[in-house]
């Protein structure tokens, strides 16, 4: 589950990389301060996730899954239980700013966009394959991150 090498224009070559956390934070999360503040919130955006037991899937896109000296954000897409949407008003108050757009911004200095499963495969592939196009319009590798930490 190795990342591969960027390509000479920064990105990950097309397609979907799995990694575990670990090895996203060690790649992409260790190279400048900046890096390691939005590793460190990452991390601790994920473990928040991961204690509602309802995540399934995590991926990761834009500047910091790049060569990018300075990234402005992280991006990322949660994919969640079918019926979480019912719960969420039962989370923690931090809990819940993760899947509230502008505070996960300011708290986490993260995009954070979520669905369930009940979207079905096809929405899922279709947000994929945005994803996996620069602003530019370049294709490029997205992460799933595999949570183990």
């Amino acid at each position: 589950m190795s990342l591969p090498a960027t390509l000479p224009n920064g990105f990950l070559p097309p397609g979907i990389h799995a990694a575990k956390t670990s090895d996203v934070v060690e790649r992409f999360g260790t190279r400048s301060p900046r890096r390691q503040v939005l590793a460190n919130r990452l991390r601790e955006l994920l473990s928040l996730v991961r204690v509602t037991g309802r995540v399934q899937r995590v991926f990761l896109w834009g500047s910091f899954v790049t060569d990018a000296p300075f990234p402005r954000d992280v991006d990322v897409f949660l994919l969640m239980e079918e019926g979480f949407d019912r719960e969420v008003a039962d989370l923690s108050a931090l809990q819940k700013d993760i899947f509230s757009h502008e505070r996960a911004r300011v708290l986490f200095e993260a995009d954070v966009f979520w669905a369930t499963e009940s979207v079905g495969e096809e929405a899922l592939a279709s947000w994929l394959s945005v994803y996996q196009l620069s602003r530019d319009m370049v294709p490029r590798g997205i992460v799933e991150v595999i949570l183990d930490d």
